[in-house]
């Protein structure tokens, strides 16, 4: 039997050899898959003008029809002279024209002595559109988070949307007044 020593330099050279043979075969293995792969044939850029970009129109919002009866409404009779008698429409009871675009953005509330700030937006909410306050003292007053139009009233709700809070008539366009559900005075201008 031959017996071998082994000194650490032996033995570390040994290892690198090894290592290296390994090592080499990997390379020339991973060569020939590499040379194998034969590059996908390219297609040439073609250039075409850009579209213009669309302009952009401000958005309206969809305010719905009111449907058409085919009946005369109740209360208009036809007369004898071959027309329909109508009533004539009456205009709101203030006299002020006020849309729901006129009541955006912030407003000054004044009930009981104190004042306040009021914010209407045109988001949906429950009982109307949302609505915020901010610096009102009174409980009532602050809870206010809906605002709803009908005609010239403008109704305040609370946060549940159906407790109101305040009903007001537009004085102008930039005021209007009215009372509280418990019966005190308010007043909202810009």
């Amino acid at each position: 039997m031959i017996e071998y020593r082994s000194t650490p330099r032996a033995l570390h050279l040994a290892m690198v050899g090894a290592l290296t043979l390994a090592a080499g075969g990997c390379m020339t293995q991973r060569t020939q898959t590499i040379a194998s792969v034969q590059p996908a044939p390219s297609r040439p850029v073609q250039q075409a003008p850009l579209a213009p970009p669309p302009t952009l129109e401000p958005v309206q919002p969809e305010v719905p029809e009111a449907p058409i009866a085919s009946e005369p409404l109740p209360g208009t009779e036809p007369n004898f002279g071959g027309g329909v008698q109508t009533a004539a429409a009456t205009p709101a009871p203030s006299g002020v024209s006020v849309g729901r675009t006129d009541l955006l953005g912030g407003w000054t509330i004044s009930s009981g002595g104190a004042s306040c700030q009021l914010f209407m937006s045109l988001t949906t909410w429950t009982g109307g559109y949302r609505a915020s306050t901010r610096g009102c003292s009174a409980p009532s007053l602050a809870g206010i988070a809906a605002w709803d139009l009908n005609g010239s009233t403008v109704t305040l709700k609370g946060g549940d949307g159906s407790t109101q809070v305040a009903t007001l008539r537009a004085d102008s366009a930039q005021s209007f007044s009215g009372s509280t559900s418990d019966g005190a005075g308010i007043t909202v201008s810009r």
